[in-house]
């Protein structure tokens, strides 16, 4: 799954929760594209024009080695049934568990920020995708050098679908997305005709730990995993509900109380479900452990937390459900 919202690790994912901290939906303009044919040495090559963040790029029509260099590009071209040759590093311990065997299995090119260009021109790429943020964004000169580079624009006005349709678009499998769509739009009707009245009762905030010392972050409705909760119909409870459009507010540990009222408290994980981002600070505190949704076992972990694709969202679904049935 983001992004709007902060990182998932170290790489693309913990550099960009500090851009993200402002930047907490995730939502993109539609793009567009149109098909033409270019004559190279080795014969005709059908390729597409697409709206991306720096302008319209011509890129094959249907590209074969692809590198990705944002995880929320790479998450979705897997959705997408694509192979990437070539994925960010952005900490294995964030990758979601349903795609970890195949990013284990393809060459990195970058470490956050610090891009490997000639790794990635020896891959011999005919597409590179990613996301605008500020660090590709700076880098997507050199890249465009080696490949037609297209960049999801990120912006502060986003849901976080805005990325797999952007990567969708860029790689020319939108029949693929739109059967991905209709999967997740299944799933929100399927649990809302099933726990509606329970999720509309309860009162849901969204928490991670924070990168700000001595603080974690709670999440506003607008957030990637508060706008599927808005979708599935919750109520926010006042600390979530409190948080301003496009933000995220950073709280000292101690202020545990501002979770009093939750019901239910979604928190991120790492894909072995390990509280991820030091919000195991908080879970230590004994006010937290007196806390009513803490003695009621509401404490709802998912590794999804910053959906990056279709998978991610349903995945933040699976793990709301489940907790409505323990």
């Amino acid at each position: 799954m983001l992004t709007s919202s902060p990182v998932r690790a170290s790489g693309p994912r913990r550099l960009l929760t500090a851009v993200a901290a402002t930047a907490m939906a995730l939502t993109l303009a539609a793009c567009g594209s149109s098909s033409s044919a270019s004559t190279s040495s080795g014969g005709t090559t059908a390729t597409r024009t697409v709206a991306t963040a720096h302008g319209k790029v011509s890129v094959p029509a249907h590209p074969l080695r692809i590198v990705s260099v944002h995880s929320w590009a790479t998450e979705s071209l897997f959705d997408l049934g694509l192979k990437p040759v070539g994925v960010e590093n952005g900490g294995e311990t964030y990758v979601p568990p349903r795609y970890l065997k195949r990013w284990k299995a393809t060459p990195k090119v970058t470490t956050g920020a610090d891009i490997d260009y000639e790794e990635i021109a020896k891959l011999r790429p005919d597409l590179i995708v990613g996301v605008d943020v500020p660090y590709l964004s700076k880098a997507y000169r050199k890249l465009s050098a080696i490949a037609p580079t297209t960049f999801a624009p990120f912006k502060d006005t986003a849901t976080w679908s805005a990325y797999p349709d952007a990567t969708a678009q860029f790689v020319n499998r939108t029949s693929q997305l739109a059967a991905l769509k209709r999967k997740y739009d299944d799933r929100i009707a399927a649990v809302r005709m099933t726990y509606g009245t329970e999720l509309a009762d309860a009162r849901w905030d969204v928490i991670q730990g924070g990168f700000d010392n001595g603080n974690y972050w709670i999440y506003g409705a607008e957030s990637p995993v508060g706008a599927i909760l808005t979708e599935l119909g919750v109520r926010f409870a006042s600390a979530t509900a409190s948080v301003a459009k496009g933000d995220t507010k950073s709280v000292s540990y101690e202020r545990a109380d501002l979770l009093k009222d939750a019901d239910y408290v979604v928190y991120y994980t790492n894909n072995d479900g390990s509280p991820a981002n030091n919000i195991q600070k908080l879970f230590a505190l004994q006010a937290f452990k007196n806390l009513p949704v803490t003695k009621s076992h509401h404490l709802v972990g998912t590794s999804d937390f910053l959906p990056g694709s279709y998978s991610d969202a349903i995945g933040v679904i699976d793990s709301l459900e489940k907790a409505l049935h323990t």
